[in-house]
This record gives C-alpha cells, structure tokens and sequence, in this order.
C-alpha cells in the first residue's frame, strides 16, 4: 500500500523522495527473501558456482532482486528502462573521462543509488567512487545486504563532497 501511494506522489508531484524509502524498504525484503532461496538452491545443487559458493549466492540473489523489482515498478505503471529517474540495472555513464565509462548500480531512484550486496562496501570501494562518478551524480548510495548476515546490513554511503 505505501509503495502504491509512493507511486502516486511520484506520478501527481513528481516527488521521488516516498519511492526512495519504499524502494529500499521492497529491496530489503527481497535481498533477505533470495539469499536464503539462494542458499537453498545451493545446497540442492541447483545453482552451479563458477568460482565459489558465494559469488553464485551473490549473482542469484541480483537476478532475484532485479527481476521482483522491476516486476513491482512495473505493476505500478513505473517505467525503469527509458532515461528517467527510475531505473533498475541500467547503464549510468561516466563521461567526465576521455572515454566514455559507466556503472551500472542495481536500482536508482533520482539522485539515489542502490547496491545489494554480500560484502561491505566503503567510499574506498571503487565500485562505490564510480556510482559517485557517473553523470546522474547521485547525492546517496543505499548498500542493502541480506539481514541473515548479521553485523551492519544496510547503510547509506553519502556522496564525499556533501559531508562538509
């Protein structure tokens, strides 16, 4: 219900500050949901880890969260994949560099940025510098892990120029 009403604001008031907080809540749920579904299908063989266990747990758990949000935005009438402010797993360039580059965060919703994830991330983590870098400039970067591992599970990374 809140993520509906979040939609609403989005489309009536063009404020996206409800649906960041939703977004987040929904990942969430959804990273907890697919980590131990991940570590199901591991343990029954049916996820075949390429390097280890883990980075099969973490790729599982993407696709999952990916697909059920974009299914959710989509459900609310939400495009993701244009150039608007809402995007899942889309190409955020960096063109300050000679060559154009680009990172690509798992979800972001205006100036946010979300990243799920197995391990912690920091500002020194340069996947995180590069979401900071891209042309979008996001003013946060939201890091969602899987509550089931315990410790700091989600955190805001804000951008290192706004902290002054």
């Amino acid at each position: 219900m809140r993520f509906q009403r979040a939609a609403v604001i989005l489309r009536i008031k063009g404020d996206t500050k409800p649906l960041q907080v939703e977004t987040f809540r929904f990942v969430q749920l959804q990273a907890d949901s697919a980590y131990e579904q991940g570590l199901a299908h591991i343990r029954a063989g049916r996820v075949k880890p390429r390097l280890s266990d883990s980075e099969a747990l973490g790729n599982y758990i993407d696709r999952q969260v990916r697909t059920r949000l974009r299914e959710q935005y989509s459900n609310l009438g939400i495009d993701t994949s244009g150039s608007g402010p809402v995007r899942v797993n889309r190409r955020e360039n960096i063109s300050s560099e000679n060559e154009t580059t680009y990172r690509r965060p798992d979800a972001r919703v205006d100036k946010i940025a979300f990243d799920v994830t197995l391990t912690e991330k920091t500002l020194k983590t340069a996947q995180i510098r590069g979401f900071f870098d891209t042309d979008f400039r996001p003013s946060h970067v939201v890091i969602i892990r899987p509550r089931q591992l315990g410790g700091r599970y989600s955190y805001i990374i804000t951008r290192p120029e706004m902290n002054r």
